[in-house]
């Protein structure tokens, strides 16, 4: 072993350590390993930063915002709404087609962006008593893991793999190249993950609290569209006068206070209308009547629309205490923005109700305030104990319908042109950012803002390290200590370890980290032991991905576990039963089909 082997496998070392110990971000962890090939002269300051330039991770990053504008302009909402009607159904079929519909999105949008509005939408559900979300979010989170490893762009880590192919001279992976098998994964999966889930998994209890958590009042803010069916008309006769749960406080046009008796004021388009009305209205209401909710941070409103609201109580002693809500809204980070406070009912009896509501000293424990943003500051807020964490809502977005037909069109293109090998997948991406850029389906402002950054960093990291393995000889070296092991093991056996191995490593690091080390690994172990490398490496692409029996290993199940419904064995049994599933599987399955 020479010494650059050595310092590349300490590395290694080091990093996966840090990696298992969370003591830095991935993309830190990332950017360590990145500086110190540098600092030992392992790899050049060119190589080092291949990876930002490396076609498979601007690949992903187009991915990412083409994921982007499907979100934010509802399509990804509207293909999932298709399927609430199935909640009534009896639930052994509910829950088996759920989870091929969600399965089927994962394998061509991002796994991730699919989870998460199902997330909401079970929120949904679950308040209005159609269904338990404790029975169907984790069996969600597994069915887009396991979706998401049937196509080329269903995860990042299937890309990955297919450029360390391409680089090695291999060749790159065709777009339904291991479809087959990745579905024959989900059809296994999905019976054994529903029997083991209604055995093992936690059934609600309903909290009366929570049956009348959505009646609560917010004062919050919205304008008038062009097209509103209010315009013209004297607000005494439309729906926000006179209805029970929704109560008209203030008009503001322009910058002013209209001082006129309201219920005869004609309602003008770009009018904004102070509300005070319940969640049930505020989701159910506002996409009918033509307006925009623009919460009570004015500024704010015209950079930021956001049809996702989380309620969140404040508990005692957290530091937003006595503080008004101009100041509240100040110490938020600054990618999260209040859109509702719960109203006192106070503002009858004072003429200047709204410059007290802005300047008073409102906050006191047991407020509720309506916040929109990021979900993951939020929830660090909430963790802080400075918040409390009580409901997310969803309203149906007010958004043209040629968005959401564009941004259809983009993703339906980039899977056209690059299943037919018309154009590789970066180009067939990045003519999908193009489409959706250049018709302002998606704002750049949007776009940077969807693209996970933690990832992108991660992988640009991670590139150096297999460049480094393979100038040092360290895949090489490792590739004939194995040889020597598996010399005499038959070909099916193989693959299981390495199945085995990357899935055992991906529960505990990013499942595109596992893919950047072993795959080199297993290519030059297929070199030594004239092997065809294909099944080695599928193994290596499924068993990163498939990071089920802890909730760190997937993104998709650190969500879900955040929420605090499920506890580390829910994971751990159901996960781990399925894993052995799936190894024994892929170890019949990946040599039958491409040996």
């Amino acid at each position: 072993m020479t010494l650059e082997i050595g310092i590349v496998i300490g590395i290694l070392i080091v990093a996966f350590g840090l990696f298992v110990s969370e003591k830095f971000t991935v993309d830190k962890t990332s950017f360590f390993i990145l500086i110190s090939l540098l600092i030992f002269a392992i790899v050049t300051p060119e190589e080092a930063i291949s990876g930002f330039s490396d076609p498979s991770v601007l690949t992903i990053l187009c991915l990412m915002i083409i994921a982007t504008g499907l979100e934010k302009n509802g399509v990804v909402s509207c293909m999932a709404t298709k399927i609430i009607p199935m909640a009534n159904w009896p639930f052994w079929v509910f829950l088996p087609l759920l989870m091929i519909f969600v399965g089927l999105f994962s394998s061509f949008i991002a796994t991730t962006a699919v989870v998460i509005i199902f997330i909401k939408l079970f929120n949904e559900l679950d308040k209005l008593g159609k269904i338990d979300k404790s029975r169907v979010l984790l069996p969600v989170s597994f069915a887009g893991i396991l979706g998401g490893s049937c196509t080329l762009m269903g995860t990042s880590t299937n890309l990955i793999v297919s450029g360390i192919s391409q680089k090695s001279g291999i060749g790159r992976f065709s777009f339904f190249e291991f479809s087959f098998a990745g579905l024959i994964f989900l059809l296994v999966a999905i019976p054994i993950i529903y029997f083991l889930s209604q055995k093992i998994l936690p059934k609600k209890v309903v909290d009366d609290d929570e049956v009348l958590m959505h009646k609560y009042g917010y004062i919050t803010s919205v304008r008038i569209n062009e097209g509103s069916i209010l315009i013209g008309k004297p607000v005494n006769e439309t729906e926000i006068w006179g209805e029970n749960d929704i109560e008209l406080i203030k008009i503001q046009r322009g910058c002013k206070y209209l001082k006129t008796e309201l219920k005869t004021e004609i309602l003008q388009e770009n009018d904004i209308l102070w509300l005070d009305l319940t969640i049930e209205d505020l989701r159910s209401k506002t996409e009918g009547l033509g307006v925009s909710i623009l919460g009570v941070d004015q500024n704010a409103a015209k950079e930021v629309y956001a049809n996702e609201f989380h309620e969140v109580i404040v508990l005692p002693n957290s530091r937003f205490i006595n503080m008004s809500i101009r100041e509240f809204d100040d110490n938020l980070p600054e990618n999260v923005f209040v859109k509702g406070i719960n109203s006192e009912k106070r503002y009858g009896s004072f003429p200047n109700f709204f410059k007290q509501f802005f300047n008073k000293k409102f906050l006191t424990p047991g407020n509720r305030v309506l916040l929109t943003g990021n979900l993951t500051e939020i929830q660090k807020l909430a963790r802080n104990n400075e918040l409390l964490f009580s409901n997310t809502v969803i309203t149906m977005a007010n958004i043209p319908k040629f968005k959401k037909i564009i941004s259809f069109a983009a993703i339906l293109l980039v899977i056209v042109l690059s299943a037919s090998n018309t154009f590789t997948i970066l180009k067939s991406a990045l003519l999908g950012v193009a489409l959706c850029l250049f018709t302002g389906c998606i704002q750049l402002k949007d776009a940077y803002s969807g693209i996970n950054w933690q990832v992108i960093f991660l992988l640009a990291g991670m590139i150096p390290l297999g460049i480094a393995m393979k100038n040092t000889g360290t895949d090489v070296f490792i590739a004939d200590h194995l040889q020597s092991v598996l010399k005499s093991v038959p070909t099916p056996v193989i693959i299981s370890i390495v199945f085995a191995f990357t899935m055992l490593m991906s529960g505990f690091i990013s499942n595109n980290a596992t893919a950047i080390v072993f795959a080199p690994i297993v290519i030059a172990v297929a070199v030594k032991m004239n092997l065809n490398p294909k099944p080695l490496l599928y193994a290596v692409m499924f068993g990163a991905n498939f990071s089920f029996y802890t909730p760190m290993g997937y993104q998709t199940n650190a969500i879900i576990y955040g929420m605090g419904i499920y506890k580390f064995k829910h994971f751990f049994i159901i996960g781990g039963i399925l894993s052995i599933v799936l190894l024994v599987l892929a170890s019949v399955l990946l040599p039958l089909l491409y040996s």
